[in-house]
């Protein structure tokens, strides 16, 4: 039977099938063939880049799931506002009502939209970066300039916009996840590639994340160093704290400490979530996966709360992008652990950003 689980095993290449494997190269042949004339298209300048009127900032990656974007956008946010930049993030909105509009999430002062209408992750960015605005829309150059138009901005954050040609941008971030990199080497759908490995060739700078994850970095790091020029830092994914999803009290990572907890998410990479939780101290008793992006029902939280109460745990845990998406059912008794990126090479990071500005 051809589920979501067995395809997503044959692309980071789990497990092996001759016939719906080759059904997928077939098809991930036909998938190359569009990105590398698209690209070709670029650089003949047959389609047009759009320039804007301050530099712009593009974090994102060659595969799917999730590397760790939205924790980066936050990072470079907060380092631009902490040098006396004035940014803005733009984003997709991906999984959000209605993509083509252009929506503002969060103008610098209050959030003014749900994760439903805003996307999951942008409502996340607006709320870990309230002073900075935040609009979606899935056309980036509109979206950027209804941003320049409406606030004081002097920088553009585009958040998952290496794949996005159509705006031109001074500064190219690629994030590689240490645990999966690549996957099984090939272009989706019979991988997890968005574009060719050697696409790294047009970043700026390559920031491997949960490197804390992986035994050995050398043949990673000599792998991306053979496609591309540019600058490569290390980060991991540093927890900070727990938040009450319906208060907003907080709690420090220390009442982690030997908790029987039952987890869920609806995240691109699960295992990433609760692999650091049991490095915390939690021992998980059970837990429910849910689809990247997925809006939560209250018959959803009914059945938490039901498999929370079976396995008898005194918490449950959720990641934030997962809090935003319940916060319109003001759930009672479950936290989210928060996260940040943590660069290991902070001063040469630091430094790197602002000689690019």
């Amino acid at each position: 039977m051809l589920t979501k689980s067995f395809v997503e095993d044959l692309m980071y290449g789990r497990r092996q099938s001759p016939l719906f494997g080759a059904v997928l190269f077939a098809l991930s042949l036909l998938y190359g063939a569009l990105i590398r004339l698209r690209s070709l298209l670029f650089r003949m300048k047959l389609l047009r880049s759009n320039k804007l009127s301050c530099p712009v900032i593009s974090i994102g990656n060659i595969t799917l799931g999730g590397t760790g974007k939205t924790p980066a956008v936050i990072a470079v946010a907060e380092f631009l506002a902490k040098s006396g930049k004035h940014p803005v993030v733009v984003s997709r909105g991906y999984g959000r009502k209605d993509e083509s509009q252009v929506e503002v999430v969060s103008d610098g002062r209050s959030l003014l939209v749900n994760a439903q209408t805003g996307g999951d992750e942008p409502v996340l960015l607006a709320s870990r970066l309230p002073h900075v605005p935040v609009v979606v829309g899935s056309n980036r150059y509109q979206a950027a300039q209804h941003a320049l138009q409406r606030f004081p901005v002097d920088v553009v954050i585009l958040d998952d916009g290496f794949q996005h040609q159509r705006l031109r941008r001074a500064l190219d971030i690629v994030l590689v996840d240490a645990t999966e990199p690549f996957g099984n080497g090939k272009l989706f759908p019979a991988g997890i590639l968005r574009e060719p490995v050697s696409a790294l060739g047009r970043a700026q700078a390559i920031i491997v994340t949960r490197t804390d994850k992986k035994e050995s970095m050398a043949g990673l790091l000599e792998s991306i160093r053979r496609t591309t020029q540019a600058e490569i830092f290390t980060s991991r994914h540093r927890p900070l704290d727990l938040v009450d999803c319906s208060t907003g009290e907080r709690k420090p990572l220390t009442a982690l400490r030997n908790v029987k907890a039952f987890v869920f998410s609806g995240i691109a990479r699960p295992l990433s979530f609760t692999s650091l939780l049991t490095s915390l101290g939690v021992s998980i008793a059970a837990e429910s996966v849910y689809p990247d992006h997925h809006h939560y029902q209250r018959s959803d939280l009914a059945n938490i709360f039901k498999k929370a109460a079976d396995a008898r745990v005194n918490m449950i845990i959720t990641t934030e992008k997962d809090m935003v998406r319940l916060k319109d059912l003001r759930p009672e008794g479950i936290w989210a652990l928060c996260i940040e990126l943590d660069v290991i090479e902070r001063n040469e990071w630091e430094q790197f950003l602002s000689r690019m500005l």
